[in-house]
């Protein structure tokens, strides 16, 4: 799978509607709201597309769990957006379950303006959200990608909670060599503390993978 990209933030808001009607409505109330609106008349257009930025404001048709497949075809792709949804009459157990796939909201069709509002500025605040958490990550990464072979066997081993005595036992190396090692780590990682290179290699994907 690729690395996951983060969209959202102060982009647009892309609408996913088969109702016509319903979508120039819902952007023009975008539009008295300074949000630019992009529209679509299905779930695969806009995954054809795949617009680098934005939020997601979806309907949920009675015939078919869109939001379970719209999510998954974009985390297949590597993607993420924030997303609502909305439909016309909601049931408890509709909601319930968009808010498991990862729904920030579910609205009722027509929109309540405040409710609206609430909703367009929490995609907004997700959407920052995650973008700084994939931010760190792909610094976290490009870091660890510094290290050699050996640094990186004894980073993945401080994530276990090792100590130096027991990365050499591990490693089968001294702890003189494994102590070099790790100095290393930490002045490549840019790392104050341990806990900080653990932070590091957690967000580059390093827990639970072997050690060579």
């Amino acid at each position: 799978m690729p690395a996951m990209e983060v969209t959202g933030g102060a982009g647009p808001v892309h609408v996913i509607d088969f109702d016509s009607r319903r979508r120039a409505e819902i952007s023009r109330d975008l539009m008295e709201r300074r949000i630019h609106a992009e529209i679509y008349e299905n779930i695969d257009e806009f995954l054809r597309i795949l617009p680098p930025h934005g939020a997601v404001l979806m309907v949920e048709r009675i015939d078919g769990d869109v939001l379970s497949e719209f999510l998954a075809g974009l985390r297949g792709r590597g993607r993420y957006y924030p997303v609502s949804v909305y439909c016309e009459a909601p049931q408890p157990e509709q909601v319930v379950h968009a808010m498991r796939e990862g729904a920030l909201d579910y609205l009722r069709w027509p929109f309540e303006p405040e409710l609206l509002d609430d909703t367009l500025r929490r995609l907004g605040e997700e959407g920052d959200r995650r973008r700084k958490i994939e931010l760190a990550r792909a610094q976290a990464k490009a870091s660890v990608e510094q290290l050699t072979g050996r640094e990186h066997d004894v980073l993945v081993s401080m994530l276990k909670g090792n100590s130096n005595k027991q990365i050499a036992s591990e490693l089968d190396l001294s702890p003189r060599t494994v102590e070099i090692y790790r100095k290393n780590v930490m002045r490549k990682l840019d790392a104050k503390s341990t806990s900080e290179a653990v932070r590091i290699g957690i967000y580059a994907d390093l827990w639970e993978l072997p050690v060579a």
